[in-house]
């Protein structure tokens, strides 16, 4: 359980530090039509037996940066891969139903005094302009996958079907010390989109195994993600989850995180 201002961190000059980061270009989001669910369900059904699952993202790429690390001599970063990192497609964009959506990333081993998690509402030209959601809270000193879910207390407002948004995560070594030297950042971008009923009907009927494939075979990456973590939190003996944890890092080319330590509850149902 992380806690929020755990240490008050000089917040409007690490914003500035990630904003003035982030390019402007404009963006016109262009889905391709899915498969036949039932045609490419059996697939990924197959796929899951197997202990792997194929996410149909969209081809679409947005300036971003999922990786980051520092050389720099005083830097925090240590470790095999001194790199944060997030949990998405090389294209930085990940699909969602969520309003509430979870959010993955990789912290190497590090002497970080805090770490800033940032969500911003952007203009047409993925400019960020109306902070959403924003949190603070102490690292673990030694590599892991976190998560964060939004919030879902009244406070923070639902992700807007079809708006894009901006999300960051940024390592800070030094509170006292606010510079680019100081400060290690990375930021990709979340989109909420709407189902068909067919498609919301199907998930309704289905365990969270069976989603998986619909959720797959509609390019839900950040939905896929939090299934399946969250079915490994709840069966830590089976194998064919974790394989298929690995093929998903894989099939975004992250597949040197997938046996880096990830710590999650199995939620009471």
């Amino acid at each position: 359980m992380y806690h929020p201002n755990y240490l008050k961190v000089s917040l409007s000059l690490l914003l500035n530090l990630i904003v003035c980061a982030s390019p402007s270009v404009a963006f016109t989001q262009t889905i391709a039509k899915p498969q036949t669910p039932s045609k490419q369900n059996r697939v990924n059904n197959r796929n899951q037996q197997s202990g792997s699952v194929q996410v149909k993202v969209p081809i679409k790429t947005l300036p971003g940066r999922r990786e980051n690390g520092s050389t720099r001599r005083g830097g925090c970063l240590f470790g095999d891969q001194p790199l944060i990192v997030l949990l998405l497609p090389s294209t930085n964009l990940g699909l969602t139903t969520a309003a509430y959506p979870k959010f993955f990333w990789y912290t190497p081993d590090n002497t970080a005094q805090t770490i800033l998690f940032s969500l911003y509402k952007v203009d047409e030209k993925l400019r960020p302009r109306t902070l959403v959601y924003q949190t603070n809270f102490k690292p673990n000193t030694q590599a892991r996958i976190t998560s964060l879910a939004l919030p879902n207390n009244g406070k923070v407002p639902p992700l807007a079907i079809n708006q894009t948004y901006q999300w960051s995560v940024s390592i800070v070594c030094d509170i006292q010390d606010p510079s680019p030297r100081s400060v290690i950042s990375v930021h990709g971008w979340v989109q909420r989109v709407n189902i068909s009923n067919n498609v919301a009907n199907q998930l309704k009927r289905s365990n969270s195994r069976e989603r998986l494939s619909v959720y797959s075979a509609q390019g839900l990456w950040f939905d896929v993600l939090a299934t399946v973590a969250e079915l490994r939190a709840c069966n830590p003996s089976d194998t064919t989850l974790s394989d298929i944890w690995t093929s998903l890092l894989q099939q975004v080319e992250l597949d040197y995180l997938a046996k880096q330590p990830f710590y999650q509850q199995c939620p009471r149902r």
